[in-house]
């Protein structure tokens, strides 16, 4: 369970929902624009019952606050929550938190049979240019010395399109070179990848560096070499984990000794 509490804002996916359209809302987007926006996000994710509550409920319950809930967007949450929300998802991996889950997804059905508070005043401001982290093209292969020795070979798939910056998107061979030379010639497009971390309800395919200085070129700590790559590897933005460049070196050399140990 990727939460730290029952509440409906008490899970990462439930905060950026919420931040998020509120974030639209200041960028001069109507309330159907801003919805529609941060539905666009999660895509084809929405399709997973579990994913669906912690949007469309983070979702219809600020727009609720900001008095911009529109009739559709109710009826959808209200759906979701008559149908049992995600309490399943918590009797599966909390059990003992499935009463203060309950009681929290009722409150919240409960708040959307009631009116709506008037439409709350949002001072808009344009956005900010966002800041390119790197001009590296798709395809760009780098690598990452790792802790307990050898290096890892990091493939640029895809660019993620932040509020404030496009993030470069990698995906991560499967396997620990010893030294340069002993490094592929090419790399295609059907390599194996480490697959970083889970959830209980998606995998992240794809790493993406959190920067510790926003002065300084994100590509710093990785060499890049000249390994080509023979067709486009598969990329889904919504698979993707923000982690500091030491973490990402930590978490390759423990899924590489995992893997090994358990091919």
């Amino acid at each position: 369970m990727s939460a730290w509490g029952t509440g409906l804002f008490s899970n990462d996916t439930s905060c950026d929902v919420r931040d998020d359209y509120v974030q639209n809302l200041k960028h001069g987007l109507s309330a159907e624009e801003a919805c529609q926006k941060v539905l666009a996000r999660y895509g084809d994710l929405l399709a997973h019952t579990e994913i669906a509550c912690l949007v469309y409920l983070a979702l219809a319950d600020t727009a609720w606050r900001y008095g911009r809930l529109d009739q559709a967007l109710k009826d959808k949450a209200l759906s979701l929550l008559q149908s049992g929300g995600d309490v399943d998802v918590w009797e599966r991996d909390a059990p003992d938190h499935v009463a203060s889950r309950r009681k929290a997804l009722q409150a919240l059905e409960a708040r959307l049979h009631t009116p709506q508070t008037p439409e709350k005043p949002v001072q808009v401001s344009r956005p900010k240019p966002q800041k390119i982290r790197t001009t590296a093209p798709v395809g760009t292969v780098l690598s990452l010395d790792l802790p307990q020795g050898g290096s890892a070979l990091l493939v640029l798939v895809g660019f993620a399109e932040l509020e404030k910056s496009v993030d470069p998107v990698f995906s991560v061979l499967g396997q620990r070179f010893a030294s340069p030379p002993d490094m592929p010639v090419q790399i295609t497009e059907t390599d194996t990848t480490l697959v970083l971390s889970k959830t209980s309800f998606r995998p992240y395919l794809h790493v993406a560096i959190l920067p510790k200085d926003e002065r300084r070129n994100i590509l710093s700590g990785l060499a890049q070499t000249n390994i080509p790559v023979a067709g486009a590897m598969p990329y889904q933005r919504d698979s993707t984990v923000w982690l500091a460049l030491g973490r990402i070196a930590k978490e390759i050399d423990s899924h590489l000794d995992t893997w090994s140990a358990h091919p």
